[in-house]
């Protein structure tokens, strides 16, 4: 029974606590209770699972990942357990945080480098460069995005690079071939090391080629978006607005500084708004110190008042 149901995809919420039901009632000893029910509960959790994460990668794909449908998630992960629910919320976790930052609102963050005064960074990692010369050179160091270029910073100080962002034609996932050459018995032997790396080429100046960094996706999504922001192709949410929809990265950071619960009868679920503690007719803004999470019948009740 139990079997049937899940291979057809219809074992519903509804369907698994009648069968919780139906199983209590056939008066069955415990050593024969209990592992059905743990059988229904693992067989409704894996459904769940797989609906939770086919509904992120397919909103991912849409561009249509929102704050209130990390909410919904949230929500919908109530109860699961945690060898379920860690790995869903980490990949929303990744999944929102590229989809912030293909919106434009990428962070800040501290970097060593010492930048102009209207200068900040967006990123520093660990990276390979792989320099493309006769042969390609193998150079450990830091790469660093600010607002106005890229950085490579050697290890060794020497073989540096510095892009304008304005120079960047594209940034790809591709392999580099990597060659080294050694005499064994008066014989050369060449090994041939294939990298995947992410490929940066430019239009002028230094900087050009391939480097393999831990997350080559994500590098890339900041790369792009940086690239778009200075080249003026990519306009970034007025917080200060008074009308309008309330930027994505503003509902993302608002529910997560209130967990994701009415500010007011703790409510959690799917009924959540986004209230406007200074209403717009009044001159309020989108920004997060004006926002928090109402449920809808708080809401209600609050109104145009502050």
């Amino acid at each position: 029974m139990i079997q049937q149901d899940t291979l057809r995809n219809m074992l519903t919420e509804e369907r698994a606590q009648a069968l919780y039901l139906e199983v209590q009632q056939a008066g069955l000893p415990g050593d024969l209770y209990e592992p059905v029910i743990r059988r229904i509960r693992t067989e409704r959790n894996g459904i769940v699972q797989r609906e939770l994460h086919h509904f992120m990668e397919e909103n991912f794909r849409a561009n249509t990942l929102t704050a209130d449908k990390e909410g919904y998630i949230h929500s919908r992960v109530q109860g699961l357990p945690v060898e379920i629910t860690g790995p869903l919320l980490k990949r929303l976790h990744y999944l929102r945080n590229i989809t912030e930052i293909q919106s434009g609102n990428v962070p800040r963050v501290n970097t060593s480098l010492h930048l102009d005064s209207d200068e900040y960074a967006h990123f520093e990692m660990r990276a390979t460069y792989y320099k493309p010369n006769k042969t390609i050179k193998e150079i450990p160091g830091r790469l660093i995005g600010t607002n106005k270029k890229c950085y490579f910073v050697s290890d060794s100080g020497t073989d540096n690079a510095t892009m304008d962002w304005n120079n960047v034609g594209q940034v790809y996932e591709k392999i580099e071939t990597l060659e080294q050459k050694r005499k064994v018995n008066g014989q050369t032997i060449i090994h041939r090391q294939n990298i995947p790396v992410l490929h940066v080429s430019v239009t002028k100046g230094s900087g050009g080629g391939g480097y393999a960094v831990g997350d080559r996706y994500y590098t890339k999504i900041l790369m792009d978006t940086l690239v778009r922001l200075w080249k003026r192709q990519l306009v970034i949410y007025a917080e200060t607005k008074t009308t309008g929809a309330i930027p994505e990265h503003v509902k993302t950071t608002v529910f997560r500084r209130d967990g994701g619960r009415c500010v007011q009868c703790g409510y959690e679920g799917p009924y959540i708004e986004y209230d406007h503690k200074l209403p717009r007719s009044k001159g309020g803004q989108n920004t997060v110190e004006n926002i928090q999470l109402l449920c809808r019948m708080c809401n209600l009740k609050k109104g145009n008042r502050i």
